[in-house]
């Protein structure tokens, strides 16, 4: 994240929009404590002291490296180590007169160059660089499994890119399992408008696991309810169908690969379920909101099941819409997951075109997509953290 947006080089913030949802919501708050985020800084807003704005627990600010030749710009981000700020180097070239800033720094940001053009010489070069410098290297830009190999021979520490949420895989013999289909089954289910609640409660009951972790979630003293609930039925009545509808949803989802890597992918695809769904009901197609919040929930399932969602969604009755979009190919549904990608990746000009198609402001696409980040962050405040296998490194 960076608090200097395209075309706005001269201004910290591009409105007032923007800095709450940087100021306010730039720190998931789930279980796992440990977590940190990095948070980019321009040079202008470090000899300001505005990361000062930001609690620095858990925070670990992000300086390019070429900052280090500006007079000022070391003394205050040691100043900001000192109360607490974690420091991190973007673009780590190891350049001379940098040594100062770079001795301050816990983490290495390397760029790195996709395919034939990426060069595994000077990437090895910069992680020892960066271990002798007594920091961990993070690779970013991986799109692809060739720089994505080097990076891990070369003995990277952290891993960055879109290459973790489209791998690209080629269709193999391994086969989705008998509870994978019937939990992605589930998920199609709830997306219809006209679900059956009564039928789904059935199919929950008849899932002893799912139905321990759905009680036991309506018994805690966080959803507040006055009385113990004994049934699904009764759950429904007492708490009401839409809250646990969601609820179902992220569950289903979260089940579908457990292990702490996936539960990640499993956060931004609720994530951008729900911004997609808040977009359709804030530009007034109700009857899109049903569609895309599935859309949503199914769009990282190739690196949640690892395989290809041609291969994924074979025995699940999602609309050729859907699919299709998922499988990459030209959908009535595609801008929509096109719009997601683009805020993901501040790319704001396509953002406000396809926002403006629907009557949207970007103003309106920053709030629904800070409604996103706080709703997800909240249900999976509720759910247990997933176990981690000491015996897999890569978990």
């Amino acid at each position: 994240m960076r608090f200097a947006l395209p075309g706005n080089e001269g201004h910290l913030f591009c409105d007032e929009t923007s800095a709450n949802m940087l100021l306010e919501a730039y720190l998931p708050q789930r279980e796992d404590s440990t977590s940190r985020i990095l948070i980019g800084f321009p040079e202008e807003a470090l000899l300001q002291d505005i990361p000062r704005l930001l609690w620095p627990e858990g925070v670990v600010l992000e300086v390019d490296e070429s900052a280090g030749f500006r007079p000022g710009i070391v003394q205050a981000v040691a100043e900001l180590k000192k109360v607490g700020f974690g420091i991190a180097i973007s673009d780590f070239r190891n350049r001379p007169g940098c040594g100062g800033l770079n001795a301050l720094a816990e983490i290495m940001g390397i760029d790195c160059a996709d395919g034939a053009e990426s060069d595994h010489g000077n990437l090895e070069e910069r992680i020892q660089a960066a271990h002798g410098l007594g920091a961990k290297a993070l690779v970013r830009g991986l799109t692809s499994w060739t720089p994505m190999l080097q990076a891990r021979m070369a003995n990277a520490d952290f891993f960055q890119g879109f290459f973790f949420t489209s791998m690209h895989l080629k269709p193999s013999s391994r086969l989705i399992t008998a509870t994978q289909v019937s939990r992605l089954r589930l998920l199609e289910c709830l997306s219809q408008p006209d679900a059956d609640f009564k039928a789904l409660a059935r199919v929950v009951e008849a899932d002893a696991a799912l139905t321990y972790r759905l009680l036991l979630f309506l018994n805690s003293a966080s959803f507040g309810l006055a009385r113990k609930v004994t049934s699904i039925e009764q759950a429904i009545v007492l708490a009401g169908w839409r809250p646990l509808k969601k609820w179902l949803e992220i569950a289903l989802l979260t089940d579908l690969s457990p292990s702490p890597r996936h539960q990640e992918l499993c956060h931004y695809a609720a994530q951008r379920s729900i911004f997609l769904r808040c977009i359709a009901k804030t530009a007034g197609l109700e009857q899109l909101a049903p569609s895309l919040a599935l859309l949503g929930l199914l769009s990282f399932i190739e690196p949640i099941l690892e395989m290809p969602p041609e291969q994924a969604l074979v025995n699940i009755p999602v609309s050729e819409a859907i699919r299709m979009a998922l499988c990459g190919q030209k959908s009535p549904l595609s801008p929509w997951l096109g719009l997601a990608y683009a805020m993901e990746n501040a790319q704001w000009e396509l953002a406000a075109r396809v926002g403006a198609s629907v009557k949207l402001a970007l103003s309106d696409l920053s709030k629904c997509y800070l409604e996103s980040l706080t709703e997800a962050d909240a249900l999976f405040r509720l759910l247990p953290a997933p176990k981690t296998k000491a015996s897999n490194p890569d978990a």
